[in-house]
Protein backbone atom coordinates (compact mmCIF):
# COMPACT_ATOMS: atom_id res chain seq x y z
CA UNK A 1 0.00 0.00 0.00
CA UNK A 2 1.44 3.21 -1.03
CA UNK A 3 -1.07 5.43 1.42
CA UNK A 4 -1.75 5.36 5.05
CA UNK A 5 -5.96 5.10 4.37
CA UNK A 6 -6.22 5.16 8.57
CA UNK A 7 -5.84 9.16 7.38
CA UNK A 8 -8.02 9.28 5.07
CA UNK A 9 -11.28 10.84 6.42
CA UNK A 10 -14.73 10.37 4.23
CA UNK A 11 -16.56 13.42 2.57
CA UNK A 12 -19.55 12.99 0.16
CA UNK A 13 -19.99 10.20 -1.73
CA UNK A 14 -16.76 8.06 -2.04
CA UNK A 15 -14.79 10.71 -1.73
CA UNK A 16 -11.85 10.64 1.04
CA UNK A 17 -9.12 12.80 2.28
CA UNK A 18 -6.20 12.89 4.04
CA UNK A 19 -4.76 16.58 5.14
CA UNK A 20 -1.15 15.44 4.97
CA UNK A 21 1.68 12.42 5.35
CA UNK A 22 -0.47 9.86 4.22
CA UNK A 23 1.90 8.80 1.08
CA UNK A 24 3.86 5.96 2.64
CA UNK A 25 5.93 5.16 -0.50
CA UNK A 26 9.44 7.70 -0.30
CA UNK A 27 10.40 7.11 -3.64
CA UNK A 28 7.23 8.27 -5.18
CA UNK A 29 7.42 11.51 -2.61
CA UNK A 30 10.74 12.13 -3.73
CA UNK A 31 9.96 12.02 -7.44
CA UNK A 32 6.97 14.63 -6.87
CA UNK A 33 9.10 16.73 -4.49
CA UNK A 34 12.02 16.95 -6.75
CA UNK A 35 10.30 17.77 -10.00
CA UNK A 36 8.06 20.40 -7.27
CA UNK A 37 11.08 21.86 -6.71
CA UNK A 38 12.85 22.00 -9.83
CA UNK A 39 9.77 22.53 -12.37
CA UNK A 40 6.91 23.87 -10.99
CA UNK A 41 8.29 26.84 -8.39
CA UNK A 42 10.66 27.83 -11.13
CA UNK A 43 7.41 28.88 -13.40
CA UNK A 44 8.03 32.46 -14.01
CA UNK A 45 5.35 35.41 -13.39
CA UNK A 46 5.33 38.02 -16.11
CA UNK A 47 3.08 40.93 -16.44
CA UNK A 48 1.05 41.65 -19.91
CA UNK A 49 3.77 44.16 -21.47
CA UNK A 50 6.60 42.09 -20.51
CA UNK A 51 5.45 39.32 -23.27
CA UNK A 52 6.92 41.34 -26.43
CA UNK A 53 10.11 41.77 -24.33
CA UNK A 54 10.89 38.23 -23.52
CA UNK A 55 9.62 36.88 -26.48
CA UNK A 56 10.49 38.48 -29.44
CA UNK A 57 11.87 36.02 -31.96
CA UNK A 58 10.36 33.64 -34.31
CA UNK A 59 10.40 30.79 -32.42
CA UNK A 60 7.45 28.26 -32.24
CA UNK A 61 5.85 28.33 -28.51
CA UNK A 62 3.43 27.00 -26.39
CA UNK A 63 0.35 28.62 -25.37
CA UNK A 64 -2.25 27.27 -23.21
CA UNK A 65 -4.90 28.81 -20.86
CA UNK A 66 -4.51 28.99 -17.02
CA UNK A 67 -6.95 27.96 -14.84
CA UNK A 68 -7.08 28.89 -11.16
CA UNK A 69 -6.45 25.17 -9.54
CA UNK A 70 -4.88 23.26 -7.03
CA UNK A 71 -1.47 21.80 -8.45
CA UNK A 72 -1.42 17.95 -7.55
CA UNK A 73 -0.03 14.72 -8.40
CA UNK A 74 -1.77 12.09 -9.74
CA UNK A 75 -0.08 8.25 -9.51
CA UNK A 76 -1.57 5.37 -11.30
CA UNK A 77 -0.75 1.56 -11.22
CA UNK A 78 -3.19 -0.77 -12.08
CA UNK A 79 -1.88 -3.71 -9.71
CA UNK A 80 -2.33 -1.32 -7.04
CA UNK A 81 -5.46 -1.66 -4.15
CA UNK A 82 -6.26 1.25 -4.38
CA UNK A 83 -5.27 2.19 -8.61
CA UNK A 84 -5.44 5.66 -8.36
CA UNK A 85 -5.39 8.55 -6.17
CA UNK A 86 -4.23 12.55 -6.47
CA UNK A 87 -1.83 13.87 -4.08
CA UNK A 88 0.55 16.75 -2.85
CA UNK A 89 4.30 17.04 -2.79
CA UNK A 90 5.37 17.68 0.06
CA UNK A 91 2.86 17.98 2.62
CA UNK A 92 1.73 14.20 1.94
CA UNK A 93 -1.71 15.25 1.12
CA UNK A 94 -4.17 12.85 -0.68
CA UNK A 95 -7.53 12.28 -2.17
CA UNK A 96 -9.08 9.07 -3.53
CA UNK A 97 -12.23 8.69 -4.81
CA UNK A 98 -13.24 12.14 -6.42
CA UNK A 99 -15.85 11.57 -8.86
CA UNK A 100 -13.07 13.14 -11.55
CA UNK A 101 -10.31 10.13 -10.31
CA UNK A 102 -13.10 7.68 -10.88
CA UNK A 103 -13.48 8.50 -14.17
CA UNK A 104 -9.44 9.09 -15.25
CA UNK A 105 -9.03 5.37 -13.66
CA UNK A 106 -11.64 4.24 -16.04
CA UNK A 107 -10.45 5.85 -19.03
CA UNK A 108 -6.69 4.59 -17.76
CA UNK A 109 -8.14 1.27 -17.26
CA UNK A 110 -9.10 1.09 -21.06
CA UNK A 111 -5.38 2.02 -22.38
CA UNK A 112 -2.69 -0.20 -22.17
CA UNK A 113 -0.57 1.66 -19.41
CA UNK A 114 0.34 -0.34 -16.67
CA UNK A 115 1.11 2.69 -14.19
CA UNK A 116 1.86 6.58 -14.24
CA UNK A 117 2.68 9.87 -12.52
CA UNK A 118 1.32 12.87 -13.84
CA UNK A 119 1.34 16.23 -13.44
CA UNK A 120 -1.67 18.31 -13.05
CA UNK A 121 -4.33 20.46 -11.73
CA UNK A 122 -7.53 20.46 -10.09
CA UNK A 123 -9.84 22.74 -10.94
CA UNK A 124 -13.78 24.14 -10.91
CA UNK A 125 -15.36 25.19 -13.80
CA UNK A 126 -16.77 28.90 -13.68
CA UNK A 127 -19.62 29.79 -12.13
CA UNK A 128 -22.91 30.40 -13.29
CA UNK A 129 -22.90 34.04 -13.20
CA UNK A 130 -19.41 33.54 -15.19
CA UNK A 131 -16.87 34.16 -12.71
CA UNK A 132 -14.36 31.85 -12.13
CA UNK A 133 -14.32 29.32 -9.35
CA UNK A 134 -10.32 30.25 -7.63
CA UNK A 135 -8.30 27.88 -5.24
CA UNK A 136 -10.38 29.15 -2.24
CA UNK A 137 -12.95 27.12 -3.41
CA UNK A 138 -11.12 24.42 -4.80
CA UNK A 139 -9.77 24.00 -1.56
CA UNK A 140 -12.92 24.95 0.62
CA UNK A 141 -14.82 22.35 -1.47
CA UNK A 142 -12.53 19.39 -1.23
CA UNK A 143 -12.55 19.86 2.35
CA UNK A 144 -16.28 20.67 3.04
CA UNK A 145 -18.03 20.45 0.09
CA UNK A 146 -21.51 19.43 -1.04
CA UNK A 147 -21.77 16.17 -3.20
CA UNK A 148 -22.88 18.65 -6.46
CA UNK A 149 -19.70 20.24 -5.09
CA UNK A 150 -17.34 17.48 -5.34
CA UNK A 151 -19.13 16.12 -8.73
CA UNK A 152 -18.02 19.73 -10.03
CA UNK A 153 -14.58 18.90 -9.55
CA UNK A 154 -12.12 18.38 -13.26
CA UNK A 155 -8.43 17.35 -13.64
CA UNK A 156 -6.39 19.77 -16.01
CA UNK A 157 -3.48 16.85 -17.03
CA UNK A 158 -0.37 19.44 -17.43
CA UNK A 159 2.60 16.71 -17.65
CA UNK A 160 3.78 13.41 -17.96
CA UNK A 161 6.89 12.54 -15.29
CA UNK A 162 6.89 8.29 -15.46
CA UNK A 163 4.94 6.27 -17.42
CA UNK A 164 5.25 2.59 -17.41
CA UNK A 165 8.80 2.82 -15.63
CA UNK A 166 10.46 5.20 -18.01
CA UNK A 167 11.24 8.98 -16.44
CA UNK A 168 9.82 11.22 -19.01
CA UNK A 169 11.65 14.46 -17.01
CA UNK A 170 13.82 15.07 -19.61
CA UNK A 171 11.42 15.55 -22.11
CA UNK A 172 11.46 19.07 -20.78
CA UNK A 173 14.12 20.27 -23.29
CA UNK A 174 11.90 18.74 -26.29
CA UNK A 175 8.34 19.46 -24.77
CA UNK A 176 6.54 18.84 -27.74
CA UNK A 177 6.42 15.35 -27.77
CA UNK A 178 5.01 15.48 -24.04
CA UNK A 179 2.23 17.51 -25.49
CA UNK A 180 1.25 15.32 -28.12
CA UNK A 181 1.18 12.64 -25.77
CA UNK A 182 -1.08 14.36 -23.71
CA UNK A 183 -3.28 14.98 -26.18
CA UNK A 184 -3.55 11.57 -27.36
CA UNK A 185 -3.63 10.41 -24.21
CA UNK A 186 -6.37 12.36 -22.54
CA UNK A 187 -7.86 14.23 -25.60
CA UNK A 188 -8.64 18.46 -25.59
CA UNK A 189 -12.15 18.29 -25.15
CA UNK A 190 -12.56 20.85 -22.35
CA UNK A 191 -16.09 19.51 -22.01
CA UNK A 192 -15.19 16.39 -19.74
CA UNK A 193 -13.90 16.11 -16.58
CA UNK A 194 -10.54 15.61 -17.60
CA UNK A 195 -8.47 16.83 -20.42
CA UNK A 196 -4.98 18.40 -22.00
CA UNK A 197 -4.73 22.42 -21.36
CA UNK A 198 -6.83 24.53 -24.25
CA UNK A 199 -3.89 25.70 -25.70
CA UNK A 200 -2.09 25.60 -29.56
CA UNK A 201 1.80 25.97 -30.71
CA UNK A 202 2.22 29.32 -32.31
CA UNK A 203 4.98 31.57 -32.83
CA UNK A 204 6.22 34.33 -30.99
CA UNK A 205 4.51 37.06 -32.32
CA UNK A 206 1.20 36.42 -31.85
CA UNK A 207 1.46 35.42 -28.05
CA UNK A 208 0.71 39.29 -26.89
CA UNK A 209 -3.14 39.34 -29.41
CA UNK A 210 -3.80 35.72 -27.84
CA UNK A 211 -3.13 36.69 -24.26
CA UNK A 212 -5.67 39.87 -24.62
CA UNK A 213 -8.18 37.65 -26.47
CA UNK A 214 -8.28 35.12 -23.58
CA UNK A 215 -8.67 38.01 -21.29
CA UNK A 216 -11.44 39.82 -22.55
CA UNK A 217 -12.75 35.97 -22.92
CA UNK A 218 -12.72 35.71 -19.17
CA UNK A 219 -9.85 33.90 -18.73
CA UNK A 220 -7.57 33.98 -15.55
CA UNK A 221 -4.79 34.26 -18.36
CA UNK A 222 -1.99 32.49 -20.15
CA UNK A 223 1.00 29.73 -19.59
CA UNK A 224 3.72 30.21 -22.11
CA UNK A 225 6.01 27.28 -22.73
CA UNK A 226 9.42 27.76 -24.59
CA UNK A 227 9.28 23.95 -26.64
CA UNK A 228 13.38 23.53 -26.35
CA UNK A 229 14.10 24.34 -22.66
CA UNK A 230 12.66 24.35 -19.51
CA UNK A 231 11.13 27.47 -19.37
CA UNK A 232 7.79 28.35 -18.62
CA UNK A 233 5.87 31.64 -17.71
CA UNK A 234 2.53 32.86 -16.42
CA UNK A 235 0.86 36.08 -17.90
CA UNK A 236 -2.32 37.58 -15.62
CA UNK A 237 -3.50 40.99 -15.64
CA UNK A 238 -2.69 43.37 -12.85
CA UNK A 239 -5.47 44.15 -10.66
CA UNK A 240 -5.44 47.86 -9.93
CA UNK A 241 -6.83 48.62 -6.56
CA UNK A 242 -7.61 51.77 -4.58
CA UNK A 243 -7.77 51.19 -1.24
CA UNK A 244 -7.37 54.00 2.39
CA UNK A 245 -4.55 54.42 3.83
CA UNK A 246 -5.00 54.08 7.32
CA UNK A 247 -1.21 53.62 9.16
CA UNK A 248 2.42 53.56 8.20
CA UNK A 249 5.43 51.74 9.86
CA UNK A 250 8.73 54.28 9.97
CA UNK A 251 12.05 53.47 10.10
CA UNK A 252 15.39 53.42 8.32
CA UNK A 253 15.78 52.11 5.37
CA UNK A 254 19.47 51.98 3.03
CA UNK A 255 21.03 54.56 5.64
CA UNK A 256 17.18 56.96 5.13
CA UNK A 257 14.30 57.57 7.22
CA UNK A 258 10.84 57.46 6.16
CA UNK A 259 8.28 54.97 5.87
CA UNK A 260 8.52 51.68 5.23
CA UNK A 261 5.07 50.52 4.51
CA UNK A 262 1.67 51.84 4.83
CA UNK A 263 -1.47 49.77 6.23
CA UNK A 264 -4.17 49.97 3.43
CA UNK A 265 -7.88 49.33 3.88
CA UNK A 266 -11.01 48.91 1.89
CA UNK A 267 -14.38 50.21 3.55
CA UNK A 268 -17.86 48.84 3.76
CA UNK A 269 -20.95 50.52 2.46
CA UNK A 270 -22.61 52.93 4.62
CA UNK A 271 -25.59 52.36 7.18
CA UNK A 272 -28.71 54.64 6.16
CA UNK A 273 -28.12 57.24 9.24
CA UNK A 274 -24.74 55.80 10.40
CA UNK A 275 -21.99 58.40 10.12
CA UNK A 276 -19.17 55.78 10.95
CA UNK A 277 -17.06 54.48 8.46
CA UNK A 278 -16.33 50.06 8.66
CA UNK A 279 -13.48 49.44 7.48
CA UNK A 280 -11.54 45.88 6.40
CA UNK A 281 -7.51 45.92 6.54
CA UNK A 282 -5.78 44.29 3.61
CA UNK A 283 -1.93 44.11 4.49
CA UNK A 284 0.92 46.49 4.61
CA UNK A 285 2.38 47.99 1.19
CA UNK A 286 6.03 49.82 0.97
CA UNK A 287 7.06 47.96 -2.68
CA UNK A 288 6.71 50.90 -5.15
CA UNK A 289 8.01 53.85 -2.68
CA UNK A 290 10.36 55.97 -3.60
CA UNK A 291 13.20 57.25 -1.33
CA UNK A 292 11.70 61.25 -2.30
CA UNK A 293 8.27 59.67 -1.20
CA UNK A 294 9.09 58.01 1.65
CA UNK A 295 10.16 61.01 3.35
CA UNK A 296 7.52 63.10 2.30
CA UNK A 297 4.66 60.92 3.45
CA UNK A 298 6.72 60.61 7.03
CA UNK A 299 5.97 64.47 7.09
CA UNK A 300 2.38 64.20 5.75
CA UNK A 301 1.38 61.12 8.06
CA UNK A 302 2.56 62.71 11.41
CA UNK A 303 0.16 65.46 10.56
CA UNK A 304 -2.93 63.08 10.73
CA UNK A 305 -1.67 60.44 13.36
CA UNK A 306 -4.91 59.27 15.69
CA UNK A 307 -4.74 56.91 18.92
CA UNK A 308 -3.82 53.30 17.71
CA UNK A 309 -7.25 50.79 18.44
CA UNK A 310 -4.99 48.00 18.55
CA UNK A 311 -1.30 46.99 18.75
CA UNK A 312 0.27 46.16 14.98
CA UNK A 313 4.10 45.89 14.08
CA UNK A 314 5.97 44.87 10.87
CA UNK A 315 7.75 41.87 10.38
CA UNK A 316 11.24 43.64 12.40
CA UNK A 317 8.71 44.74 15.21
CA UNK A 318 7.86 48.23 14.44
CA UNK A 319 4.83 49.61 15.46
CA UNK A 320 2.32 50.88 12.93
CA UNK A 321 1.22 54.07 13.59
CA UNK A 322 -2.42 54.76 12.57
CA UNK A 323 -3.43 57.93 11.11
CA UNK A 324 -6.97 59.63 9.70
CA UNK A 325 -8.72 58.31 6.99
CA UNK A 326 -8.03 61.17 4.91
CA UNK A 327 -5.34 59.68 2.36
CA UNK A 328 -6.06 56.96 -0.77
CA UNK A 329 -3.66 54.77 -2.87
CA UNK A 330 -3.80 53.48 -6.52
CA UNK A 331 -2.04 49.66 -5.34
CA UNK A 332 -1.19 47.65 -8.12
CA UNK A 333 -1.33 43.28 -7.67
CA UNK A 334 -1.29 40.01 -9.16
CA UNK A 335 -3.41 38.31 -7.76
CA UNK A 336 -5.80 37.56 -4.53
CA UNK A 337 -5.35 35.23 -1.94
CA UNK A 338 -8.41 34.20 0.15
CA UNK A 339 -6.34 31.41 1.88
CA UNK A 340 -3.57 31.30 4.00
CA UNK A 341 -0.70 29.62 1.45
CA UNK A 342 -0.88 26.18 1.70
CA UNK A 343 -3.66 25.55 3.96
CA UNK A 344 -7.37 25.60 3.62
CA UNK A 345 -7.91 28.95 6.57
CA UNK A 346 -9.49 31.70 5.24
CA UNK A 347 -6.81 34.97 5.55
CA UNK A 348 -8.21 36.96 8.09
CA UNK A 349 -7.54 40.69 8.71
CA UNK A 350 -8.37 43.95 11.08
CA UNK A 351 -12.17 45.30 11.13
CA UNK A 352 -12.07 48.33 12.61
CA UNK A 353 -14.35 51.52 12.50
CA UNK A 354 -13.63 55.05 11.78
CA UNK A 355 -15.90 57.76 13.85
CA UNK A 356 -15.58 61.00 11.94
CA UNK A 357 -16.75 62.74 14.91
CA UNK A 358 -14.50 61.38 17.79
CA UNK A 359 -11.64 61.28 15.28
CA UNK A 360 -10.84 57.31 16.32
CA UNK A 361 -10.73 54.31 15.61
CA UNK A 362 -12.47 50.85 17.18
CA UNK A 363 -11.33 47.44 16.99
CA UNK A 364 -14.29 45.54 15.96
CA UNK A 365 -12.60 42.02 15.27
CA UNK A 366 -10.68 39.85 12.69
CA UNK A 367 -12.82 38.46 9.03
CA UNK A 368 -12.01 36.59 6.10
CA UNK A 369 -10.72 38.77 3.93
CA UNK A 370 -9.08 38.32 -0.01
CA UNK A 371 -5.03 39.14 0.56
CA UNK A 372 -3.77 40.96 -2.58
CA UNK A 373 -0.79 39.08 -3.87
CA UNK A 374 2.77 41.34 -5.10
CA UNK A 375 0.78 44.48 -4.04
CA UNK A 376 3.26 47.21 -5.41
CA UNK A 377 2.18 51.17 -4.61
CA UNK A 378 1.39 53.56 -7.94
CA UNK A 379 0.53 56.74 -6.28
CA UNK A 380 -1.52 59.01 -4.41
CA UNK A 381 -5.43 59.59 -5.07
CA UNK A 382 -5.99 63.20 -4.89
CA UNK A 383 -9.20 62.91 -6.77
CA UNK A 384 -11.06 60.33 -4.67
CA UNK A 385 -12.22 60.44 -1.09
CA UNK A 386 -13.80 57.77 1.61
CA UNK A 387 -16.66 59.37 1.94
CA UNK A 388 -17.84 59.32 -2.10
CA UNK A 389 -16.76 55.69 -2.18
CA UNK A 390 -13.46 55.75 -3.32
CA UNK A 391 -12.17 53.08 -1.70
CA UNK A 392 -14.59 50.16 -1.70
CA UNK A 393 -14.71 46.53 -0.75
CA UNK A 394 -16.68 45.56 -3.59
CA UNK A 395 -13.22 45.81 -5.68
CA UNK A 396 -11.94 42.42 -4.19
CA UNK A 397 -15.63 40.76 -2.84
CA UNK A 398 -18.44 40.17 -4.35
CA UNK A 399 -20.81 40.38 -1.48
CA UNK A 400 -19.49 43.52 0.25
CA UNK A 401 -21.87 42.73 3.67
CA UNK A 402 -20.66 44.36 6.61
CA UNK A 403 -19.50 40.68 8.48
CA UNK A 404 -21.58 40.45 11.40
CA UNK A 405 -18.63 39.59 14.24
CA UNK A 406 -18.74 38.27 17.35
CA UNK A 407 -18.33 40.01 20.73
CA UNK A 408 -14.74 39.60 21.94
CA UNK A 409 -14.30 36.54 24.01
CA UNK A 410 -13.19 37.37 27.42
CA UNK A 411 -9.35 37.09 27.82
CA UNK A 412 -7.41 35.21 30.04
CA UNK A 413 -3.71 36.03 30.70
CA UNK A 414 -0.69 34.45 31.94
CA UNK A 415 3.20 35.45 32.16
CA UNK A 416 5.36 33.44 30.19
CA UNK A 417 8.54 35.91 30.37
CA UNK A 418 9.62 38.64 32.30
CA UNK A 419 13.38 40.18 32.29
CA UNK A 420 14.28 43.16 34.47
CA UNK A 421 18.06 44.97 34.18
CA UNK A 422 19.39 47.78 35.87
CA UNK A 423 22.44 50.04 34.51
CA UNK A 424 22.94 52.35 38.16
CA UNK A 425 20.36 53.58 40.42
CA UNK A 426 18.51 55.09 38.22
CA UNK A 427 18.02 53.17 35.08
CA UNK A 428 15.45 50.59 34.83
CA UNK A 429 14.76 48.08 31.33
CA UNK A 430 11.86 45.63 31.42
CA UNK A 431 10.50 43.16 29.14
CA UNK A 432 7.23 40.87 29.81
CA UNK A 433 5.69 38.57 27.76
CA UNK A 434 2.63 37.64 27.68
CA UNK A 435 0.32 34.70 26.69
CA UNK A 436 -3.47 35.84 25.74
CA UNK A 437 -6.51 32.99 25.37
CA UNK A 438 -9.76 34.39 23.92
CA UNK A 439 -10.28 32.62 20.95
CA UNK A 440 -9.52 33.38 17.05
CA UNK A 441 -10.11 37.10 17.66
CA UNK A 442 -7.10 37.33 19.92
CA UNK A 443 -3.73 37.85 19.36
CA UNK A 444 -1.89 35.85 21.65
CA UNK A 445 1.53 37.13 22.52
CA UNK A 446 2.39 40.36 23.30
CA UNK A 447 5.51 41.45 24.52
CA UNK A 448 6.25 44.68 26.67
CA UNK A 449 9.18 46.52 26.86
CA UNK A 450 9.51 49.38 29.55
CA UNK A 451 12.39 51.70 29.88
CA UNK A 452 12.99 54.02 32.99
CA UNK A 453 16.03 56.83 33.32
CA UNK A 454 14.87 59.44 35.79
CA UNK A 455 17.47 61.76 34.29
CA UNK A 456 15.64 61.78 30.78
CA UNK A 457 13.16 64.39 30.23
CA UNK A 458 10.50 62.03 29.55
CA UNK A 459 11.59 59.27 32.27
CA UNK A 460 9.38 56.47 30.89
CA UNK A 461 8.83 54.88 27.50
CA UNK A 462 6.79 51.84 26.82
CA UNK A 463 6.28 49.99 23.89
CA UNK A 464 3.92 46.79 23.49
CA UNK A 465 4.76 44.25 19.87
CA UNK A 466 2.72 41.15 19.34
CA UNK A 467 3.18 37.39 17.90
CA UNK A 468 1.11 35.09 16.65
CA UNK A 469 3.63 32.29 17.56
CA UNK A 470 5.30 31.85 20.61
CA UNK A 471 8.46 31.71 17.99
CA UNK A 472 7.65 34.84 16.70
CA UNK A 473 7.08 36.33 20.17
CA UNK A 474 10.37 35.00 21.63
CA UNK A 475 11.98 36.35 18.62
CA UNK A 476 11.17 39.52 19.11
CA UNK A 477 12.05 39.24 23.01
CA UNK A 478 15.51 38.92 21.82
CA UNK A 479 15.91 41.58 19.43
CA UNK A 480 15.09 43.98 22.11
CA UNK A 481 17.39 42.42 24.45
CA UNK A 482 19.98 42.51 22.29
CA UNK A 483 19.44 46.16 21.10
CA UNK A 484 18.60 47.95 24.12
CA UNK A 485 20.70 45.75 27.06
CA UNK A 486 24.65 46.33 25.84
CA UNK A 487 27.61 46.93 28.16
CA UNK A 488 27.02 47.83 31.65
CA UNK A 489 23.27 46.34 32.22
CA UNK A 490 22.98 44.00 34.93
CA UNK A 491 20.32 41.39 35.28
CA UNK A 492 18.29 40.87 38.49
CA UNK A 493 15.14 39.59 37.47
CA UNK A 494 15.01 36.63 34.66
CA UNK A 495 12.24 33.94 34.42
Amino acid sequence: MMIDTSKLIPKAGNYRIASSGAITDLTLMDVASRYESQISQKMVALIPEQIPRRFSGEKQILETTKVDGEGVFIYFDRRQEIPLFAFNAPSGRVRIGLPVLEDLQHHLEQTAIQKGLFRSELYLPKLPDGRRAGIAAVLRSSFSGTQEEIDAFRVLMLDIIMLDGKDLRPHQEQFQITWDQLGELFGHDQSRSFHRPEGAIVTEPELPQLFAHKVEQGEEGMVIRRLERLEICKVKPRLSLDAVIVGYVEGEYEGQYGVTSMLIAMSYPQVIDQSSFTLHTLLRVGSGLTDEQRAEYLRIFSDVKVDSPLTMTDQQGRPVSFVKPVYLAEISAEDLMATIPGTDRPNRTQVLEWDPQQENYRFIGLAACPRPTFATFIRLRQDKQLEEGGARIAQILPDATQPNLMPPVPQESRVIRREVFTKGPEMVRKLVMVQKSGGEETVPYLIYWTDFSSKRKDPLKVSVSYAFTEERAQALAEKLIQENVVRGWSPIVRG
